[in-house]
C-alpha cells in the first residue's frame, strides 16, 4: 500500500539521490508528501505533476521543487518506447541552510524554494539540462550510495545542491520565480481549487458538478484521465493532510479534527487515516 506520508530516511546522510533512475512499466503515481525537500529532474517522459492545485506537463527538460509536506502527485505515461526518466534529489533544508549563506544571492533563492508561498514552482530548465545533468553525471561517478554514506564530507552534499541551484538559476530570470503568463486553468485544476475551498465541508461529487456546470459523469472521467486518479482520491488525499497538519500543530482531540477536514464520524475518520498514512491519527501525532 502507497501512504500519504513517505517518510526519506536521512539519518545516515541530509541528501539522498538517484540518477537517471527509469520506468518502462506502469507508473501512475499517487498522492503523497515527504518531511524533507525534493527535486524532481525529467530527462525523459510524458504525463502529468500536481501540486498546489495546478497541474503541470511532465516532459522532457522539466524541473519540479517539492517544499517539505507539500502534497504532489508524479502520473507518467509509460510504455516500452516512451520510459519515464528522472533524477531526484531528497534533502534536509536546514542541513544546508548556514553552508548556503555563503553565497548570497543562491542563498535567498534557496530559501524562497523552501519557504515560498504561492510560488510556481515548476521549471522549464531545457536551456541548461546539459548543465545540470553533467553536474548529476559527475557525482554518479563517484557512486549511487548516499554522498556520506560513501565517505564523503557533507561539504560534497552541499557543493551537489549548489550546482543545481546554480544550473536553475542559469536557465534565464524569467524561469527564477516561476513566473507564467497568466492561463486558465483546467477543469481538473478548478476541482482541485474548489476542493481546497470546501474539504472540511461534506462535499458531493454533485456539488462539485454544478459549480462547474459539467455532468458529473463527465467531470468523474475528464479527472480520472487528466490525473491518473478520481476525484475522490484527492480529495481523500487533501483532507488527511490537513488532517496530518492539525495533529502536528494543535492539542485538538481526533474526534475534533476529524469535523475540521470533513469526515465527523470518529470510527471512520480513524479507519480512513490508517490506511493513507499508515498509523492511527495518535500514533502519527506521537512519532511527529
Amino acid at each position: 500500500m502507497n501512504n500519504l506520508f513517505e517518510r526519506v530516511p536521512l539519518h545516515e546522510s541530509p541528501l539522498i539521490w538517484k540518477y537517471r533512475h527509469c520506468n518502462t512499466a506502469d507508473f501512475s503515481g499517487y498522492y503523497h508528501w515527504h518531511q524533507c525537500c525534493e527535486i524532481l529532474l525529467v530527462h525523459e517522459g510524458r504525463g502529468s505533476v500536481i501540486f498546489n492545485q495546478k497541474m503541470y506537463p511532465l516532459r522532457t527538460g522539466m524541473l519540479f521543487f517539492f517544499q517539505p509536506f507539500q502534497l504532489h502527485k508524479v502520473h507518467a505515461e509509460v510504455g516500452p518506447q516512451t520510459p519515464y526518466v528522472r533524477s531526484g534529489l531528497h534533502f534536509d533544508p536546514y542541513a544546508f541552510d548556514e553552508a548556503l549563506r555563503q553565497f548570497p544571492a543562491l542563498h535567498t533563492w534557496f530559501t524562497q524554494l523552501w519557504q515560498g508561498a504561492d510560488l510556481e514552482l515548476a521549471f522549464d530548465v531545457a536551456p541548461v539540462m546539459d548543465y545540470l545533468d553533467q553536474v548529476l553525471a559527475m557525482y554518479a561517478r563517484i557512486g549511487q550510495q548516499p554522498l556520506e554514506a560513501a565517505g564523503k564530507p557533507k561539504e560534497d552534499s552541499a557543493f551537489l545542491l549548489l550546482q543545481m541551484l546554480h544550473g536553475l538559476s542559469l536557465a534565464g530570470p524569467s524561469r527564477w520565480l516561476g513566473i507564467v503568463q497568466p492561463r486558465q486553468l483546467s477543469y481538473s485544476e478548478q476541482i482541485m481549487h474548489y476542493i481546497e475551498d470546501h474539504y472540511a465541508e461534506e462535499i458531493r461529487l454533485e456539488d462539485i458538478a454544478e459549480a462547474l456546470h459539467l455532468s458529473k459523469f463527465y467531470l468523474s472521467r475528464l479527472f480520472q484521465t487528466e490525473t491518473g486518479s478520481s476525484i475522490m482520491h484527492y480529495m481523500t488525499a487533501r483532507r488527511i493532510k490537513a488532517a496530518c497538519r492539525l495533529l502536528q500543530t494543535t492539542p485538538l482531540s481526533v474526534e475534533q479534527i476529524g469535523g475540521r477536514v470533513g469526515v465527523p464520524n470518529p470510527s471512520y475518520f480513524i479507519r480512513l487515516f490508517k490506511k493513507e498514512v499508515g498509523l492511527t491519527p495518535l500514533k502519527y501525532r506521537h512519532r511527529m
